[in-house]
């Protein structure tokens, strides 16, 4: 019983500790946030926060979220709402969706982009990954290898341009751009033509996009032009009608009055009752039009939202996506990379026996806008979007941080 409220007492720390680094947690890139806001049916929605540091929300645009807390950001796009006039007095929820991944390559059985969870160390991040992997692929030649590994590196590098040059055109998609600009100095594996064909391939994807997404847009808002002059030739006609039937109304209580004093007879009285009913129905008539017209304003002004949400929604997607394959291949290279460096170094050298205590360890880590390296050993704290770099040096006793003098 002792034992069971031990371990119960426990998992509430840890849950609290979970917590308190949640609220204490800062965006930055790459991290999925869940933005809910009360009574607006564009909400809830998952959003990424894009290289900017920034999100997108419906009817406020970019937001920037880097360096700011869920507190903080709610706080933020609440101001945001009330400076622009759409929600006097909105209620903004912001949850943390995924955390940022963090990477981790070199000599690693996995190397790649993992699910990040507070409180995890190096060394849970080498259990994740597979653990240590010095040893070469197979039983090939260090010659055979490092010919297979070059090659694999030179796909992996066009891979990555080809990344980038679709970032770039996402990027000047979602500021409605007609062009833009490939990223310079293209790896010297790519020969001219295949820097010409990629970033005309994703040229034409960016003009047929825009074209198909402003012709949806022009006839959406054709369409209401449209129902906005019917509305206007409606009303005017409808002004017209009132007029009258107020008119023949006048008529029909003289007939009336000239009746009751015997001037005229019955029939011309029923002749200006027909005519005065006559008139009512077709003033209803375009009361009914009038208000089948505003109806059709408020869909086509609907279908219009609904079509640049979707838009933006599916860019941002789009973007994500591109991120998350351009992580995985740059991992990839750093990883075949160390592979290089090591068969270069350590020739035959296969058991991991051979290699214990030549592991060093470093992160890259970016904090708000200003990136640096953190010398570090299995017990350093990771955080989201780290990039834990695992490789072989030549020196012997694991790497610590004390070590670096003795690992050069």
């Amino acid at each position: 019983m002792l034992a069971m409220i031990g371990g119960l007492a426990m998992a509430f720390v840890l849950l609290a500790a979970d917590a308190s680094r949640a609220d204490g947690y800062t965006f930055d890139s790459g991290d999925i946030l869940r933005v809910s806001v009360i009574g607006e049916a564009s909400y809830p929605l998952d959003v990424v926060v894009d290289d900017r540091g920034s999100i997108s929300l419906p009817l406020l645009g970019d937001v920037q979220a880097r360096g700011l807390t869920t507190v903080a950001l709610s706080q933020a796009i609440q101001r945001a709402f009330q400076q622009q006039k759409l929600i006097l007095e909105p209620f903004v929820k912001v949850e943390i969706g995924q955390y940022r991944p963090f990477f981790i390559s070199g000599t690693v059985a996995h190397p790649g982009s993992y699910p990040f969870q507070p409180g995890i160390t190096v060394r849970h991040a080498l259990a994740i990954a597979g653990g240590f992997r010095a040893t070469t692929v197979g039983n090939m030649e260090p010659a055979l290898q490092i010919a297979d590994l070059r090659s694999t590196r030179a796909n992996l590098a066009i891979e990555e341009y080809r990344l980038k040059v679709r970032l770039a055109r996402l990027e000047a998609e979602t500021r409605q751009d007609k062009s833009f600009v490939a990223p310079p100095d293209p790896p010297v594996e790519f020969a001219g033509h295949l820097i010409a064909d990629i970033v005309a391939s994703e040229q034409a994807q960016l003009d047929a996009r825009l074209a198909a997404y402003r012709d949806d847009v022009s006839y959406l808002e054709a369409s209401l032009d449209r129902a906005r002059q019917e509305a206007k030739m409606i009303a005017a006609s409808r002004n017209e009608r009132e007029k009258t039937a107020n008119l023949q109304l006048e008529e029909l209580k003289s007939a009336r009055s000239l009746r009751e004093k015997g001037l005229i007879t019955n029939s011309n009285v029923m002749t200006a009752e027909r005519a005065h009913t006559s008139y009512r129905a077709e003033l209803a008539q375009t009361e009914l039009q009038q208000e089948q017209v505003r109806q059709a304003i408020l869909n086509s002004e609907s279908e219009l939202r609904k079509k640049h949400q979707s838009y933006e929604m599916e860019l941002i997607a789009q973007t994500q996506d591109t991120q998350v394959e351009l992580g995985k291949t740059q991992s990839q290279i750093r990883y075949v990379a160390d592979k290089l460096l090591f068969i270069f170094t350590y020739g035959e050298q296969r058991t991991f026996d051979d290699l214990q205590g030549s592991v060093k360890i470093s992160i890259f880590r970016r904090e708000q806008k200003i990136a640096h390296d953190v010398v570090a050993d299995e017990n350093t704290e990771v955080r989201a979007g780290d990039v834990i770099e695992v490789s072989i040096v030549a020196n012997k006793g694991f790497y610590a941080p004390d070590a670096l003098t003795t690992g050069q």
